[in-house]
């Protein structure tokens, strides 16, 4: 049996490794910390243990404001170009009024240093003032054995900007997961830069360690192209929903009041009523509302009748865990009520539109649909620009003329600031033009390129009956319509319905590979390089359950269909 306590390992691994480098700064200090670093920090270390190390005061950092002192002065950025440009920007603010003591400015780079940082600092002077270290937190448990690393803008810079710089950390954070948990003796690798991660985690095997070997389990790691419909499609289940439409960031999630408070809450801490709902059907949660207000409600009258020595039991014992439940359920009706405000009206719409797609019927009808949708305001840039997606990789893209037609729509609906977002997902195939004329004056690469990804997604979709099979128990993250190819081949791998050639065979065209195929898994480890969807990790808790299997879910960060679109712009 797999022991879930294992998984908490991490944050004190995280923990330990951060504290080391306080340990390596003595003396009394200040950290300046990027703002979105702050939620992933908060997941394994707080204020009392940071003082206990020295940190006197903790800052965001910011243009306005330059926490640089007499002291020493720690910043904590991620590895890019402009947070580091702002801490340039503060030494020469400080350097221009008077001297900077020797060692007092020290730069933590998570998750690494790179060379352009580094021929950062030297243009901008400040090479000899600085102490540069490097950090990454490993994975973060977000609940029911669903771990990432929360990478801010991994699939922006792997996938669009084609940056491998931070494939090299996510091989370590999978060392150290694989030395705690174990490392399967089956290997499933799909992608170029899985392919990469795979290497590199086997360099880091030879050159740190090696783990124990466990026969009865699996490991997968796949590209995030190898199923793109599961972030472009509209989701069904709760929690995917509160993702899609609010964001959750490290298990955190924000809503803004018409007050303009906001309400906090933190998914990964003890909250029975969103155990109970978070995988269930948006439209069940609703009626589930009402029905646990009415039992809160009568738990709390019925209390104000107890007698004094039945009052006394029950304020010890019970009163903290109703209340408790009743701010948890008023905060899920509001954050419901945000999801219907924005998608309810257009759900029905947009999930005929998307099952008629995955089918591959009504061609014009569902142009004329999307076309419609745009003209009466009915979703976001975003909304429409997911559709125009799932349209080009279901229904063997597009026409020249429909495809200037609908960017000719869009933009005038939209604006011309969205005309490079054309481009870079035509460049990422997301986007697919049927251009015959073309075609002999194409460079080969990418005509090969297109008629891969037309192939890809089709082939599968009806090899592996991806589409209506409303009765397949991970079908329901997208409400009966869609099943998750990633959990599909999981399926069909555990029950053992395709040799391991067959398999190959089937998804050739992903330079997929098998290693050491070994019958009897029992316990599945998954990696998805560039981000997994609440839906699947909903779809992959469905398979779990059914097949009695234990499947661990490891991923770079959280991907759904707004932060896809957003990295394309």
């Amino acid at each position: 049996m797999f022991d879930k306590k294992l998984l908490n390992a991490f944050a004190q691994i995280s923990y330990r490794n951060f504290i080391q480098i306080l340990k390596d700064m003595p003396g009394p200090k200040d950290l300046v910390v990027e703002h979105r670093l702050f939620k992933p920090l908060e997941m394994f270390i707080d204020m009392k243990s940071l003082r206990l190390y020295g940190v006197d005061k903790v800052y965001k950092l910011q243009e306005s404001i330059n926490p640089i002192t007499n002291r020493q002065c720690i910043f904590l950025v991620s590895s890019n170009l402009a947070a580091t440009k702002i801490i340039c920007d503060l030494i020469n603010s400080h350097l221009s009024m008077s001297n900077l003591a020797e060692n007092i400015i020290k730069i933590i780079l998570v998750p690494r240093s790179l060379i352009t940082i580094e021929k950062q600092f030297e243009e901008e002077g400040i090479y000899g003032y600085i102490q540069i270290y490097e950090f990454q937190w490993d994975f973060i448990n977000l609940g029911d054995s669903f771990l990432s690393l929360e990478i801010i803008d991994f699939y922006k810079n792997v996938f669009v900007e084609e940056n491998q710089s931070l494939l090299l950390p996510v091989a370590k954070a999978l060392w150290t997961a694989f030395m705690v948990l174990g490392f399967p003796k089956t290997v499933c690798v799909n992608g170029k830069s899985s392919t990469a991660v795979y290497k590199l985690l086997n360099k880091c095997f030879k050159d740190k360690g090696k783990p124990k070997i466990s026969s009865k389990s699996c490991f997968c790691i796949f590209d995030r192209d190898f199923d793109y419909a599961s972030v472009l499609l509209t989701p069904s289940t709760y929690s995917s929903l509160l993702d899609q439409v609010v964001g959750i960031q490290n298990g955190i999630v924000e809503i803004k009041k018409s007050d303009g408070t906001t309400s906090i809450k933190n998914l990964c801490n003890h909250d029975e009523t969103y155990e109970y709902v978070k995988y269930k059907q948006f439209g069940d949660v609703l009626n589930y509302w009402k029905s646990k207000s009415i039992e809160l409600q009568d738990k709390l009258e019925k209390s104000k009748k107890l007698q004094l020595d039945e009052m006394k039991k029950y304020v010890t014992q019970e009163l903290q865990s109703v209340l408790m439940a009743k701010k948890n359920l008023s905060f899920h009706i509001e954050a419901s009520e945000v999801v219907s405000n924005v998608i309810g009206d257009k759900f029905i719409e947009y999930t005929t539109l998307e099952k008629n797609m995955l089918e591959n019927r009504s061609r014009k009808e569902n142009l004329n649909c999307i076309e419609d949708l745009m003209a009466f305001g009915k979703g976001s840039a975003n909304n429409i620009l997911q559709l125009i997606c799932l349209f080009s990789l279901t229904q063997d893209g597009f026409t020249s003329i429909e495809l200037n037609n609908m960017k000719t729509k869009f933009l005038h609906q939209f604006g011309f600031n969205y005309f490079e977002t054309f481009h870079v997902l035509e460049k990422m195939n997301l986007i697919i033009k049927q251009d015959n004329s073309s075609v002999l004056h194409s460079n080969l690469n990418k005509i090969m390129s297109i008629n891969k990804t037309k192939q890809m997604m089709q082939n599968v979709m009806q090899k592996l009956r991806l589409v209506d099979d409303s009765e397949h128990c991970m079908s329901a993250a997208f409400g009966g319509s869609y099943v998750p190819a990633i959990g599909k081949l999981i399926e069909i791998m555990c029950k053992e319905e395709m040799p391991e050639e067959e398999i190959a065979k089937l998804l050739s065209n992903y330079s997929f590979q098998v290693y050491d195929f070994n019958a009897g898994i029992k316990i599945v480890y998954v990696m998805v390089i560039g981000g997994i969807t609440y839906a699947e990790q909903a779809a992959l808790h469905f398979l779990e359950k059914s097949m009695n299997i234990k499947v661990i879910i490891f991923s770079t960060n959280i991907l759904n269909g707004n932060i896809l679109i957003n990295s394309c712009l």
